[in-house]
C-alpha cells in the first residue's frame, strides 16, 4: 500500500506500522544470512586448516603425534616474514577462497595418483615368469636325480608348501595361512 496525497490519518499510520513490521523482519532475516554466512565460513575456515595440516605431515613426512607444534609455530614465527611475501594474495570472498582450496585438494589428488601410478610402474613385478629353471636345478633333474623344490616352495621349517592344501599369504615377515580357510 503506498502512500497517496488523499490517505487519511488512519490509514497513514496502517501504512507505518506495516513498513515497521517489515523492516523488522529484514532485520531478522539480515542476522539469520549473516549467521548462516559466518557458519559456512567458519566451516571452510576448518576444512583450509585441516588441508594445510595435513600438507605439513605430507612435507614433514611424520606421524601427527611426532609433530612439535611449538617447534612448528616457532618456525613459522622466524619465517614469517618471507611467507607473507610468498604465501599472501589478493584478498577475495569466503566462496572464492573454498573454490581455490577446492582446486588445492583437486591437484592434491591427481598428485597422490600419479604418485601412485609412478610406483605401480616402478614396483618389481611379482606376477612376472620366472627366466628358466636355474644351473643347480637343471643339473639335478638331468643327472637322473629326484626334482629339487626351489626355495620358493619350502617353509622354513623344511615343509614343502606344494604339497599343503591350504593356501599360505605373507604376513609380514613369516608366512601365515589366510584366514577363513577351511
Amino acid at each position: 500500500m503506498k502512500p497517496t496525497k488523499m490517505k487519511s490519518s488512519g490509514e497513514l499510520e496502517e501504512y507505518i506500522a506495516e513498513l515497521k513490521e517489515q523492516l523488522k523482519q529484514a532485520k531478522l532475516d539480515k542476522r539469520e544470512a549473516l549467521a548462516r554466512e559466518q557458519k559456512q565460513a567458519r566451516e571452510w575456515r576448518t576444512d583450509l586448516a585441516h588441508a594445510l595440516g595435513e600438507t605439513v605431515l605430507t612435507v614433514t613426512g611424520c606421524d601427527w603425534t611426532r609433530l612439535d607444534p611449538e617447534a612448528l609455530r616457532e618456525w613459522l614465527v622466524d619465517h614469517a616474514g618471507e611467507m607473507q611475501t610468498l604465501l599472501v594474495g589478493p584478498e577475495r570472498t569466503p566462496e572464492e577462497a573454498h573454490d581455490a582450496l577446492i582446486a588445492f585438494r583437486r591437484g592434491q589428488a591427481a598428485e597422490a595418483k600419479q604418485e601412485t601410478q609412478q610406483a605401480e610402474v616402478d614396483a618389481p613385478q611379482e606376477d612376472a615368469p620366472a627366466a628358466g629353471p636355474t644351473e643347480a636345478e637343471v643339473s639335478a633333474t638331468n643327472d637322473g636325480g629326484s626334482d629339487i623344490p626351489t626355495t620358493d616352495s619350502v617353509t622354513a621349517d623344511g615343509n614343502d608348501n606344494e604339497t599343503q592344501d591350504t593356501p599360505w599369504s605373507p604376513q609380514g615377515e613369516s608366512w601365515q595361512p589366510q584366514q577363513g580357510w577351511n
